[in-house]
């Protein structure tokens, strides 16, 4: 059974259609890149996922459930654009942010406990981030930060992690190694991945498939065959298609 199926789902913003019939289906275990150019629906389907906006119409099933009847949203780590923290005074602690992860978990009142703090610390162990529990989150540097964002979206043990543009704002070392990150939460740890970027090239190397959107899926499927796609060569022309398949 798929753990996300979208069918026949249209989006319309200001009158303007931001998604077309898209559908698809992702198997519990899969690593999905979302890759397209700006504006082409890409952070529109993830909200949509999300019930962050409203749908013109189609249907979203998370887990075997329609979306208006999902209620479990632990299962769903969810790392969104631009977690990079400016103020470099704001005064939170590596483990307090964290641990905003678990709210959704809480009943009222929302206490934090010990089981929480162990929680906490696994993750960041996990990630290998564990020496910076005590540190100040807005002195991190956009790698760390990034890290401790992941560890927020991963402390409630999470089924789904949702990624939107994870890399855009860290260098190509840095980025390199969250892609690895990621990959071994998806190999190891058996997370299901959707995570959008404007790379191509690098998503090819780690995810199993690519959904290509331009407000309709114009592309799904893996590395190899988005390599030997018309529609693809279409898009990018054949020259930048061999140069983001050359680099795979």
């Amino acid at each position: 059974m798929s753990i996300i199926s979208v069918k026949n789902l249209s989006v319309k913003m200001s009158n303007s259609t931001v998604l077309s019939d898209v559908s698809f289906e992702v198997a519990s275990g899969e690593y999905i890149g979302i890759v397209g150019p700006n504006g082409s629906g890409k952070s529109t389907l993830i909200r949509s996922l999300l019930r962050l906006n409203d749908i013109e119409c189609g249907r979203i099933e998370i887990m075997g459930k329609p979306l208006a009847h999902f209620s479990d949203w632990s299962k769903i780590g969810y790392l969104p654009q631009a977690t990079i923290v400016a103020n470099k005074s704001f005064p939170a602690s590596v483990g307090e942010v964290v641990a905003t992860g678990l709210l959704g978990c809480k009943s009222f009142p929302r206490r934090f406990n010990a089981t929480d703090r162990d929680a906490v610390l696994q993750t960041l162990e996990n990630l290998g981030i564990e020496h910076l529990y005590q540190e100040q989150v807005g002195k991190l540097s956009g790698g760390q930060s990034q890290r401790v964002f992941l560890a927020r979206a991963m402390v409630s043990n999470p089924d789904i992690l949702i990624l939107d543009e994870p890399t855009a704002a860290l260098d190509p070392v840095t980025r390199d190694h969250f892609y690895q990150t990621i990959a071994s939460l998806n190999k190891d740890q058996k997370k299901t991945v959707l995570l959008i970027t404007h790379d191509s090239a690098t998503i090819g190397r780690y995810a199993g498939k690519l959904l290509y959107l331009d407000r309709k899926v114009v592309f799904f499927g893996n590395f190899k065959e988005f390599c030997l796609s018309g529609d693809m060569s279409h898009y990018f022309g054949d020259f930048a298609q061999h140069l983001i398949c050359h680099q795979h």
